[in-house]
């Protein structure tokens, strides 16, 4: 059922050799009243969508969509992607039966991975930017290809068989023939065939050429470096920064070997808790004496990178933008500040600026300026961006997504500092089709956390809490996406012993899922407590296995009948690995010969190999595919 009020048009759109559709969908009139939560553009079922893939006037049955003989795609049945609509939301898929949770106690805690827009009941999922339905090995993708207008979900069905198209376009007026959603419909056969037909979609925004200076000439573009937050979170100081720094190269450590010592690009990030507080971006003179600019200079004269975290559209009710500009702040209909999360930290509930407000990205700007040309940082960690999407009340109406936009727009136009050096952004917590255009690298999981989980979080259910486990679950999940849609960030690798309650095991699985399924290698381990004798054999290790794996692209595959737990496989079929994310044990069906492990974490009994929880066994030199 396409929504009557905008107008669907369809062409054939072959991709990398397998079948593919675009849809454009416009206003056939005006929006007679702003645009509601979400924005109903169309309702279609499976066949539906492989008879658009047909091409106009096909007469192909629509039971299941497909030839004599091939599976249907039954939505009661299929494996669908889940794909939250930002960083932090749950990204993987779903079989029948499974949902993704949310949090109980503090529902405030929903902020943080929640659409703005709809929470799916039971019996549906929702996936934003895109989503797939999965049987075998069929694969029936929708993806929004972004012009502008508002971000798009797809809301799958399982009961009736429907999928909802909905642009997340509150507060928006619409005017007759405005474009309002590109869809993209690919049916391919593998993994790897609809991952080489979004590649060949997403190639004309040409979003990853900005980011080459921080790879190196020939070889896959794979930032890497260092950032403090994973070892001393926010309690840091100029003396421990400036430590590290002094000892991240040359003692052996995972990024000296893997960038350093080659001569790749190295970046050194300044993460939270070098401001005076969050929304309050001058820096913490008590903790930095010598200022930010100091030390963005002692980190290039030391070769690397200058980085630096900012959560530039939060306030805290600590920061004095709080009481001098509460006009400046996102209000609720009912005049209170909009919330925008809620940390114990920052007491407890968090808000948000109103990006509507020119004076407000003026200040925006401001900042940003100084950060980058008077201070000298070229890498920014851009985090909570989320919080520029909610619903709220805005001085100046209109949609978050067009405030948004035009925010980030203006606030990554820099592309440059003003002596013609280069600048990036790393988008975190950040709404990813919004983002699209001006972050192509991306955070695309949970924080991680030098734990397996996160048992408090855990027992309050809350889907996007720090945590190893829900981590490397969105890493795997949104697979698809790296090098194709984003520079997939998986988050940091741990090699330390010391402040580490990950087993050596759990280590090799957080080290390996992040390399075969991302883009972007950071540790955050003390630089200056790198024992070669105690760390060294391991980080040797993980490095050698690195060296593997560089340059080969890999495919997750959920093992039927078991929960977090996955197969991989290169493109050309001679290195596998077997991922076990359960607290069980696991029989894994296939061949897996011993003498091409490389890393070897499974047992053999009785003629059964068995790969214990929390484990990867990595294999390299098979038979090719």
């Amino acid at each position: 059922m396409n929504s009557k009020r905008f107008e669907r048009n369809v062409r054939s759109a072959p991709l990398a050799g397998v079948p593919s559709a675009m849809l454009e969908y416009r206003a056939r009139e005006g929006s007679p009243v702003p645009e509601p939560g979400m924005t109903l553009l169309d309702e279609l079922g499976p066949a539906d969508l492989v008879r658009l893939l047909a091409g106009p006037g096909s007469t192909r049955p629509a039971d299941d969509g497909g030839t004599p003989g091939e599976a249907p795609f039954d939505l009661s049945r299929a494996f669908i992607l889940g794909n939250g609509w930002q960083s932090w939301s749950p990204g993987w898929e779903l079989a029948p039966g499974e949902r993704m949770e949310r949090a109980r106690f503090v529902r405030n805690l929903n902020i943080f991975t929640d659409h703005p827009g709809l929470v799916p009941r039971r019996g549906e999922v929702l996936a934003s930017f895109l989503g797939y339905l999965r049987i075998g090995d069929d694969y029936l993708a929708l993806a929004s290809l972004p012009q502008g207008g508002p971000p798009v979900s797809f809301l799958f069905r399982r009961r009736n068989g429907t999928i909802s198209v909905l642009a997340y376009a509150e507060g928006h007026r619409f005017e007759a023939g405005d474009p309002a959603a590109r869809i993209l419909v690919v049916r391919a056969r593998g993994w790897f065939a609809l991952k080489d037909a979004l590649r060949e979609a997403y190639a004309p925004y040409d979003q990853f050429s900005r980011l080459s200076f921080l790879g190196t000439p020939g070889e896959p573009l794979v930032p890497g470096g260092y950032e403090s937050w994973y070892n001393h979170y926010s309690d840091i100081d100029e003396g421990l920064i400036l430590t590290d720094l002094r000892n991240l190269a040359g003692n052996g450590n995972l990024i000296d070997r893997l960038y350093i010592r080659p001569g790749k690009p190295t970046v050194f990030q300044v993460d939270d808790g070098w401001e005076r507080t969050v929304g309050d971006w001058r820096v913490n003179e008590a903790r930095f004496p010598r200022g930010m600019k100091d030390l963005a200079g002692r980190i290039e004269e030391a070769g690397f990178i200058p980085g630096i975290w900012l959560a530039p559209f939060l306030v805290t009710r600590f920061a004095p933008l709080f009481r001098e500009r509460p006009e400046w702040l996102l209000r609720n209909e009912d005049g209170t500040p909009t919330v925008a999360g809620w940390i114990p930290a920052w007491g407890k509930d968090f808000y948000c600026l109103d990006l509507s407000i020119p004076e407000v990205l003026e200040y925006l700007e401001g900042i940003f300026d100084r950060v980058v040309n008077d201070w000298g940082y070229r890498y920014l960690k851009l985090d909570f961006l989320y919080a520029g999407m909610l619903r709220g009340r805005r001085r100046n109406g209109g949609a978050a997504f067009v405030h948004y936009r035009n925010a980030l727009k203006r606030l990554t136009s820099v592309r440059r500092r003003r002596d013609g050096t280069p600048v990036a952004y790393l988008g975190c917590g950040a709404p990813f089709e919004a983002s699209f255009e001006f972050l192509p690298l991306m955070r695309i999981g949970a924080d991680t956390r030098e734990d397996w989980d996160w048992g408090q979080a855990r027992f309050l259910r809350h889907p996007g809490r720090p945590s190893a486990w829900i981590s490397m679950k969105d890493t795997i999940g949104r697979a698809l996406w790296d090098g194709t849609v984003f520079l997939n960030d998986p988050d940091v690798v741990f090699c330390r012993n010391r402040r580490m309650r990950l087993s050596e095991a759990e280590k090799e699985l957080v080290a390996l899922t992040a390399r075969l399924f991302a883009s972007q290698v950071m540790f955050s381990d003390d630089t200056a407590d790198f024992e070669p004798a105690v760390e060294g054999a391991f980080t040797e290790r993980i490095a050698e296995l690195y060296g593997r794996i560089s340059g080969r692209e890999f495919r997750p595959e959920r093992v039927p009948g078991l929960r977090d737990v996955f197969t991989t496989r290169s493109r050309d079929g001679r290195a596998a690995a077997v991922l076990n994310l359960s607290d069980l044990p696991a029989e894994v069906p296939g061949s897996w010969p011993p003498d091409k492990a490389v890393l070897a974490r499974f047992r053999s009994v009785g003629g059964r190999v068995i790969f214990p929880p929390h484990t990867v066994s990595l294999y390299d030199g098979l038979e090719g595919a």
